[in-house]
């Protein structure tokens, strides 16, 4: 395939875009020496046939790659500000514009751009706030006789009480009953121990009063 210099691809390309051919006009683009690529006007054409195509991202990366070699060029600009809002790209276009503005502020096809990108960020979803966390809340250290005992440790961390009055005044009288060792448990067997000679004695002296009945009686 025969390539063509900057000049006469350019030409080429721009009749296939007036009657309509953005296909066509790339196909000649392609066939421009590589070292005619940094013209301005070829990013242009390449820019707009792709624009025309509905592939804004490759208008934009075309019309991008102009603007480094031009950053001033007004018709790439124009290509880049639409490319990037079809993409989306809102804030992108929003700088581009304002660039575009202080060069040329009097240009119609700008203000008119200015005023649908305007209309499109006012449109733009915005961002839902950040559910706020619950706020939290500071655990107390469980006690040292709680440690190693999961309900009383849960339930200290919670501030409930393990037991009510009745409950524990109920758990202390029985442990109480079955713990001899107890001073009050103690006490109750000091004060029955004076029975046992009594009871002793008692059977004795009943012993010998039915041995004594069952002779005499004879």
């Amino acid at each position: 395939m025969t390539q063509l210099d900057a000049t006469s691809g350019i030409e080429l390309a721009l009749q296939h875009l007036s009657r309509g051919e953005p296909l066509l006009a790339l196909r000649v683009l392609d066939r421009v020496s590589w070292m005619d690529l940094g013209w301005p006007d070829y990013w242009r054409v390449r820019a707009e046939a792709f624009l025309l195509l509905g592939d804004h991202k490759q208008a934009a990366s075309s019309a991008k790659e102009g603007l480094v070699e031009d950053p001033d060029n007004l018709p790439l600009l124009l290509l880049f500000i639409k490319a990037l809002a079809e993409l989306g790209e809102l804030d992108r276009a929003q700088y581009a514009l304002t660039h575009a503005l202080r060069l040329a502020p009097n240009n119609l096809e700008l203000q008119s751009l200015a005023d649908s990108l305007k209309l499109q960020i006012n449109q733009r979803p915005k961002s839902p706030k950040a559910a706020s966390l619950p706020p939290v809340q500071t655990i107390p250290d469980v006690p040292t006789h709680a440690r190693d005992d999961w309900k009383t440790a849960r339930d200290w961390r919670s501030g409930k009480r393990i037991f009510n009055e009745a409950d524990a005044s109920a758990i202390k009288r029985a442990f109480k009953a079955n713990n001899p060792t107890l001073p009050e448990a103690q006490v109750r067997r000091r004060n029955f121990s004076f029975m046992l000679p009594i009871g002793f004695l008692l059977l004795c002296v009943a012993f010998i009063g039915f041995w004594l009945w069952s002779h005499m009686g004879r």
